[in-house]
């Protein structure tokens, strides 16, 4: 896991140099297939679920190793961003849902990395789980409307309707900056909202 971050790290600094302002998003078409999974495993023990035994305090062991490099497998880099001008980073990964027929579950985050450190990580949304196209349509409208600033709550399921988009955060469910991971105002702990809406098969 170091050397994907190392990898990482030296990559961000040769992108911020060549990186230009651009309308297209899509990783396929920036990165290489190693550069793609080097980011995916630089955050994978924060957007992918924990090991059965592992907590939030001790998810960096090297413990959990064989885990995540199992999980940087199950996720994909769809989306990606690096703002020219400062160290900000964005991301969409997806990884397959539960489900019936084939369908992925989007993540938008926003990091900053210093030297081979991440110093700010933010999962700014997770999608429903959606088909394919689906979801490479609307997850593409939230990813470019995160890398803007824009405001995403019209997109949060209280506000959405029928036209599902976002399914965190909503009205009692927030992302906490400070302890990387979602937190729920219900008595409920998010992390199991997040399961049950994962494992349910539409």
């Amino acid at each position: 896991m170091v050397k994907y971050t190392t990898l990482f790290s030296s990559m961000l600094l040769f992108l911020l140099s060549c990186t230009s302002s651009t309308s297209n998003y899509n990783a396929n078409e920036q990165l290489t297939p190693d550069q793609q999974k080097a980011l995916v495993a630089s955050v994978i023990r924060y957007a992918a679920e924990l090991p059965k035994k592992a907590t939030i305090e001790n998810r960096m062991d090297t413990a959990w190793n064989s885990h995540y490099a199992e999980q940087v497998e199950k996720h994909r880099l769809d989306f990606y961003y690096t703002n020219p001008g400062t160290k900000d980073t964005y991301l969409m990964i997806s990884r397959l849902a539960p489900s019936l027929k084939v369908k992925r579950v989007g993540i938008g985050i926003h990091l900053r990395m210093e030297g081979d450190s991440i110093a700010y990580y933010k999962e700014v949304f997770r999608t429903w789980k959606m088909p394919e196209d689906v979801l490479a349509e609307k997850g593409g409208k939230l990813f470019a409307l995160m890398v803007k600033g824009r405001d995403l709550s019209p997109y949060y399921p209280e506000n959405s309707g029928a036209q599902e988009y976002i399914e965190f955060p909503d009205a009692n469910t927030y992302y906490d900056v400070e302890k990387r991971k979602w937190i729920s105002k219900l008595e409920n702990p998010v992390e199991e909202l997040l399961r049950q809406s994962e494992q349910g098969a539409q």
